[in-house]
């Protein structure tokens, strides 16, 4: 039988703690080769800047409160439309899944919404809704309900049919089928959905700000390409790299928590 320990380490071959200090090792050997690349002429500090500058950058709208202000707008944003974008794309994955006739009649207008170029429609959602938090919100909705539905519908799909026949014969109720059948055995392609979708989400957000907006990550990269000021841009960047880096890292560490392991 292999230990907890054993599996930690059979899958890549490393242990947690080693793996993490390899990450991070690249992740500063980048940081140091960009820095030392710029102050040798190599990388062109105009189009690239350098960490150095970004730093200051970030440091100078954390002490005037620019960051944060604007970070929390973002994620707001983001936030409302992940919640509910996971919220009908699992809803109507559910819904299409169990009902064929539903499914049969309306997957292929769904397999045509999820081929358009929604970025696209961006523009006509902002004239729609407005320069306000609802449109943004709804970007961030049509990016997020897709990687949902699609998941849900899948994972719906592949449980084992002699399982579902299994608990049909003991007698279980649609409601017991529900919570102790369809639910537990999506949860793996359900928490998969939620990790792919908060970069969309975060993405989807920033490009509604990008496009019109007082406010916002997208704001201020936005405003700083408007002044060919490569180390805004890269400033706003590392922000969203590392607000998205954390959100992963909290779900990840939810889903070792809740979701089945495969055996």
């Amino acid at each position: 039988m292999t230990t907890p320990k054993e599996m930690s380490t059979t899958s890549h071959g490393m242990s947690p703690p080693v793996l993490l200090m390899v990450r991070w090792g690249l992740v500063i050997a980048f940081i140091v080769l960009w820095e030392l690349g710029a102050r040798a002429g190599v990388i062109d500090p105009f189009y690239f800047s350098t960490p150095a500058r970004i730093a200051q950058t970030l440091y100078a709208w954390m002490v005037q409160g620019m960051l944060f202000e604007h970070l929390l707008v973002t994620l707001a944003e983001a936030g409302a439309g992940f919640f509910a974008g996971l919220f009908l794309g699992v809803t109507f994955g559910f819904l299409f899944a169990a009902n064929p006739k539903i499914d049969a009649i309306l997957q292929p207008f769904i397999v045509i919404l999820n081929a358009m170029p929604r970025i696209a429609f961006a523009p006509l959602i902002i004239l729609w809704f407005g320069l306000g938090f609802l449109s943004k919100v709804v970007i961030v909705i049509s990016l997020v309900f897709f990687v949902a539905f699609f998941n849900t519908y899948h994972g719906f799909k592949a449980i084992n049919p002699a399982i579902l026949k299994s608990a049909r014969v003991i007698g279980a109720t649609r409601t017991q089928m529900l919570f102790h059948v369809y639910i537990p055995a999506t949860l793996t392609w359900t928490f998969a959905s939620v990790r792919v979708s908060v970069g969309f989400a975060v993405i989807a957000a920033v490009l509604g700000e990008y496009i019109g907006a007082s406010a916002g990550i997208g704001y201020l990269i936005d405003n700083a390409q408007s002044n060919f000021d490569s180390t805004g841009v890269m400033a706003g960047l590392v922000t969203l790299t590392i607000a998205v880096a954390i959100l992963d890292g909290v779900f990840q560490a939810i889903e070792r928590r809740y979701a089945p392991r495969q055996s």
